[in-house]
C-alpha cells in the first residue's frame, strides 16, 4: 500500500526565520480508478497523454499519476472515495515535475536537484517563491503531472487519451443531440428530442453498456440508439414559435421553423427535471398589401419549461428589455444558465422571477470550451458550482471538424469522462472520446493547521510517498 508524508517549510525572506509544518495524509482510490477503469473498452486501443502511449502514459505511479500537487483553502473530508476537491474549495497552489517558467503565480518549481527516489518511494520536493501560492492553505494532495501545471496557459484538466470516429454514413442520425444526460454507470443515456414543427417531446431511454466488455462484438466501436422506452411528453406550445393578433391569423401559433429540426433547448437537472427556455415572437396584423396580409413584429415573450415525470409545466420570465434571443447553455444546481450576447445569465428554476447577470462571467460560442458536465455546466473554461464559476478548467482538446450534436455533453466516471457525439462531415458519423480528468487527489493531507502564505516567505514542500507491506 502507499502512505505518505509531507513537510512544509516557510522561511521569512527579511529575518530568516523558519516554520515548518509535518503531516501524514490519507491516500485515495484515485490511483487505482485511473488503473482499473477501461471505460467502453478504450484502454485496450493505444491511449495517449501527454505525447506519451501504451503504458508510458500512466507508468511509473510516481512520475506520473502521483508526479503533481495541489494546495487548497479548506480541509477536504478524509475518505479514500473522495478523489475530488469540491468546487467551492479554492485552489490556492499548485506545481508539477518541471520548473514553472510562465508567470502564473500559482504555480511553483519541482526541485529538480532534491527530489530523488528513497528506499521504498520517492521524494517530492517543491518550491515557491514568494510571489507563488499566496494565501491560506490546509489540505495538499498528491494528483497528476498535467493537473500541476494549471490551466492558465496551454493546458486543460479535461485531457483527451483517445477518439475515434466508430461508424461511419449513417443513414438514420435521428437521435443522440444536444438534449441528452449519460448514466455511465446505470448503463444507460436518456434522450429530450423537441422538433420545430411539433409541439411534444419524446423522452427516449437508450441502453449501452459502458462499463463491461461484450462476448461478440467490440464495445468501442459499436453504436446504440434504439429505445427500449420512448415517452410523448406535450408541451401545449413550439420550442420556438410566433403568434398572431389580428387578420385571418389571430390567436394562432405557428412554429418559427417549419421542420424536422431538432430544437435542442431543453438540459437535465440534478433534481431528475428537465428545463429549458422557450421563445415566442409577437407579431400584430397591420393591413393588406398586394393581395396579402402583413404582420409586423411587436416584441418577444420568453417562457421557462420544466418537465417533471410525464408533465411540462410553462411560466413567463422576464429578461432584459430588448432581448430577441437567447443561448440555452447548461444547468448548476438550481440554475438554469444561459447568455444574451456574451453576457451570463443564471435563472433560479425555484423561483422564476429571479434572473441576474453572473459577475464576472462571459460567453463565447465556443463548443471546446462551454459544454455540460452530466448536471452540471462549464462555460468559456470555468466550471460552474449553484451558478457560479469556481474552477478554470480551460476547455477540452476535442474534434473540431464538422457541425457538432451531443458535443456539448460530457460524463464523468471516477476519474475519467466520456463523450459520444453524431456529427455531419460529408455524411452523417458517429464519434467517441475518453478523456482523463486530471485534477484527482491521490493523496489528502489535511493540515494539523492552517498554513499561510505570505509575499514576505517562500515556501519548500516535501512530500514523500512510500510503498509499504499492508499490515
Amino acid at each position: 500500500m502507499l502512505k505518505g508524508k509531507s513537510v512544509i517549510e516557510l522561511t521569512d525572506v527579511r529575518t530568516g526565520e523558519k516554520e515548518i509544518y509535518e503531516d501524514e495524509n490519507l491516500v485515495t482510490e484515485a490511483i487505482a480508478d485511473v488503473l482499473n477503469t477501461n471505460l467502453q473498452g478504450t484502454m485496450y486501443d493505444n491511449p495517449q497523454l501527454d505525447g506519451q502511449s501504451g503504458d508510458a502514459w500512466l507508468l511509473p505511479i510516481y512520475s506520473r499519476l502521483t508526479g503533481g500537487i495541489l494546495l487548497y483553502q479548506d480541509t477536504i473530508e478524509e475518505d479514500p472515495s473522495v478523489i475530488y476537491a469540491p468546487l467551492d474549495n479554492p485552489l490556492v497552489g499548485y506545481a508539477s515535475n518541471d520548473v514553472n517558467t510562465t508567470e502564473d503565480v500559482q504555480r511553483g518549481s519541482r526541485n529538480l536537484t532534491e527530489s530523488k527516489a528513497v528506499d521504498g518511494g520517492y521524494k517530492y520536493v517543491w518550491d515557491f517563491a514568494t510571489s507563488q501560492a499566496n494565501g491560506t492553505i490546509s489540505a495538499i494532495c498528491l494528483t497528476n503531472i498535467l493537473a500541476g501545471r494549471g490551466c492558465k496557459y496551454a493546458n486543460n484538466y479535461f485531457v483527451r487519451l483517445k477518439g475515434d470516429v466508430v461508424v461511419y454514413d449513417i443513414s438514420n442520425a435521428d437521435s443522440y443531440r444536444h438534449n441528452h444526460r449519460t448514466y455511465l454507470k446505470e448503463g444507460y443515456r436518456l434522450e429530450m428530442v423537441a422538433i420545430n414543427n411539433e409541439t411534444s417531446v419524446t423522452l427516449r431511454r437508450v441502453p449501452e453498456d459502458y462499463i463491461h466488455a461484450r462476448l461478440m462484438v467490440r464495445t468501442y466501436m459499436q453504436m446504440e440508439t434504439e429505445a427500449t422506452e420512448e415517452t410523448s411528453i406535450e408541451l401545449n406550445h413550439y420550442p420556438y414559435w410566433t403568434h398572431f393578433t389580428g387578420g385571418s391569423k389571430d390567436g394562432t401559433d405557428e412554429p418559427f421553423w417549419n421542420n424536422t429540426t431538432r430544437q435542442d433547448y431543453l438540459f437535465h437537472a440534478a433534481d431528475g427535471n428537465w428545463y429549458g427556455i422557450a421563445r415566442r415572437e409577437n407579431r400584430q396584423y397591420t393591413g393588406m398589401s398586394y393581395g396579402s396580409e402583413q404582420y409586423s413584429r411587436t416584441g418577444f415573450d420568453f417562457f421557462l419549461d420544466k418537465i417533471s415525470g410525464n408533465r411540462c409545466t410553462t411560466q413567463a420570465i422576464v429578461l432584459p428589455s430588448g432581448t430577441s434571443d437567447i443561448y440555452n447553455i447548461g444547468m448548476s444546481g438550481k440554475y438554469l444558465m444561459f447568455a444574451i450576447g456574451t453576457t451570463v445569465y443564471r435563472l433560479d428554476t425555484t423561483n422564476v422571477a429571479n434572473v441576474e447577470v453572473v459577475p464576472n462571467a462571459s460567453y463565447s460560442n465556443n463548443q471546446q470550451n462551454t459544454f455540460c458536465v452530466d448536471d452540471d455546466v462549464v462555460i468559456n473554461g470555468w466550471y460552474y458550482f449553484n451558478g457560479e464559476p469556481k474552477l478554470y478548467v480551460r476547455g477540452k482538446d476535442t474534434y473540431p471538424d464538422g457541425e457538432q450534436w451531443g458535443h456539448r455533453v460530457i460524463s464523468r466516471y471516477k476519474t475519467y469522462a466520456y463523450q459520444e457525439f453524431f456529427y455531419s462531415y460529408y455524411g452523417w458519423k458517429f464519434r467517441k472520446e475518453m478523456y482523463l480528468y486530471t485534477p484527482y487527489l491521490a493523496t489528502i493531507n489535511n493540515l494539523s493547521a492552517p498554513v499561510i502564505k505570505t509575499a514576505d516567505k517562500t515556501m519548500k514542500v516535501t512530500y514523500t510517498l512510500t510503498e509499504t507491506e499492508e499490515s
